[in-house]
């Protein structure tokens, strides 16, 4: 489990002590509250913890999928805020078509469900950008360069 991913998933329960949350209080603890990404970042964490097995869904609820108590988060913590292909993707279709950021993330949100969660959200974004005729090698170049260094580390494990 990635440390940084464990700490931001673990924090809004910790802060609440619950082991279940409603989504809108999970994205309001690191959104609005600690100030830690927009909304939209933080549904996309949300998402990705669900595929890496860290959270449940159901309905409106988020439940913690692993003891969220054990994890340790060190005082003062902040997540990196290093640009990932996710926002890069999702500025170079802003950039290039017009769109808002919003409206982006709208329409990836819409195809990733419509390929049943299946496909990260960073990817659906570059096959969103690819669709509209933006060119997307170098970013779809890092992400399987990114993939194939997750391949190999949980390998190692």
């Amino acid at each position: 489990m990635d440390r940084e991913k464990a700490y931001l998933v673990a924090t809004p329960f910790k802060k609440r002590g619950k082991k279940s949350l409603k989504i809108s209080d999970f994205i309001f603890a690191l959104s609005l509250d600690l100030k830690w990404g927009p909304p939209e970042k933080v549904r996309a964490l949300l998402r990705e913890a669900e595929a890496e097995g860290l959270v449940r869904m159901e309905g409106d609820m988020v439940n913690a999928s692993f003891d969220a108590e054990a994890v340790d988060v060190p005082l003062g913590f902040k997540p990196t805020t290093e640009e990932g292909i996710l926002d890069r993707g999702i500025r170079l279709i802003t950039s290039q078509t017009g769109m808002s950021r919003k409206e982006v993330i709208a329409h990836a949100n819409e195809r990733q469900d419509a390929l049943n969660k299946l496909v990260d959200l960073d990817v659906v974004v570059l096959l969103a950008a690819r669709e509209m005729g933006i060119d997307v090698s170098t970013l779809a170049k890092e992400a399987y360069e990114n993939l194939l260094t997750r391949a190999t580390e949980e390998k190692s494990t």
